[in-house]
């Protein structure tokens, strides 16, 4: 059989996905400007201290992060609320709390978030730093970034969004393409011609070419391999067991030569039929009647006896002359000598 056409959607999903990958990663990495407009803490900072000194500013209610850049975090930073024009007694609570937002920067600068902090109020708060044991920090800075209207800021850049959607279509593209093509492989059903040989044997193609068919059209079996002169019609190849392929008919497993040229044709509802037997409307096989021989009684019971009446008749049999038979003489037409007579007168 014809091989069928394969399904081109799955190379052309996998294509596509894969082009979308690449496209959304150069759209993020020509957007530097506004991953430090958003992620870089140098620039969205609301308060920064560097070496031992105190900062004061106006703080709204939400989530702060204290950032440093990596290897100059020889601080340790306190944040203090301020009431009229002094400080209170206590510092805020140091948590970090829970937030989308992380710093990064175009320029591969490594960040690292020290302390975090939960403003519940809105007032002045006081940044102060120091540097951990007597250590030299004249050069550390230190960034207080409020998280809270940065984790959506991504939403409002539309290369950033035109690069994030094209990266994640193109990973959902690339399942798609495998899910696509384990689908076209598993309706692509293994089809395949069995053929019963002379011998009983069975022959099996699972593709079945033009010159096949004009085998099979003629008569011949091309799937068993032919056997010239003088091994031909010799039995060489017939085994003791034969197999009867009309049970495998009837069931559907084996397919008749109608059948192959329906499914030839594309009819698979004409190939998919039944097959039902030929003879079973068919009159029944008279039997024969044999009759019975009515066995010699007389003889098998002088048998029985000593056998006197088997010697009697033997000796009848004996005294009896022998007849030749009669034959039968055909007798031949007279013949006519008038035309003799004729003659000599």
């Amino acid at each position: 059989m014809v091989e069928p056409a394969r399904n081109p959607w799955p190379l052309r999903l996998a294509i596509a996905g894969a082009a979308m990958l690449v496209l959304g990663a150069f759209l993020l990495a020509s957007q530097g400007p506004a991953v430090d407009e958003i992620w870089d803490a140098r620039n969205v900072a609301t308060l920064e201290t560097t070496g031992e000194a105190s900062g004061v500013a106006s703080l709204e209610e939400g989530c702060y992060y204290a950032v440093t850049i990596k290897g100059a975090n020889n601080v340790e930073v306190n944040l203090t609320k301020i009431e009229g024009s002094a400080r209170v007694s206590e510092s805020l609570e140091n948590k970090i709390c829970a937030s989308d937002w992380a710093p990064m920067s175009s320029d591969d600068t490594a960040f690292i978030i020290t302390d975090g902090w939960k403003v519940i109020e809105e007032a002045e708060y006081a940044l102060d730093t120091t540097c951990i044991d007597d250590t030299d920090c004249s050069n550390d800075t230190v960034y207080l970034v409020h998280t809270n209207p940065l984790q959506y800021a991504a939403f409002e850049s539309p290369g950033l969004l035109l690069g994030f959607a094209t990266c994640c279509m193109g990973l959902l593209i690339l399942p798609l393409a495998g899910v696509v093509l384990w689908l076209s492989r598993s309706k692509q059903a293994a089809t395949s011609v069995v053929m019963m040989n002379p011998d009983g044997t069975m022959s099996q193609a699972q593709e079945i070419t033009p010159e096949m068919m004009a085998a099979f059209a003629r008569g011949e079996n091309p799937l068993q391999a032919r056997v010239d002169a003088p091994f031909a019609d010799t039995g060489l190849g017939e085994t003791e067991t034969f197999v009867d392929g009309k049970q495998s008919v009837m069931s559907g497993n084996l397919l008749t030569t109608e059948q192959v040229y329906a499914l030839m044709r594309g009819d698979v509802e004409e190939a998919g039929k039944n097959v039902a037997d030929p003879f079973a409307d068919g009159a029944p096989k008279p039997k024969q009647v044999v009759p019975i021989k009515d066995p010699n009684t007389q003889t098998i019971a002088s048998w029985d006896a000593g056998a006197p009446d088997a010697a009697q008749t033997s000796e009848e049999d004996a005294s009896r002359p022998y007849v030749q038979p009669v034959k039968r003489v055909e007798q031949k037409p007279e013949q006519n000598n008038d035309w003799k007579a004729w003659d000599e007168v």
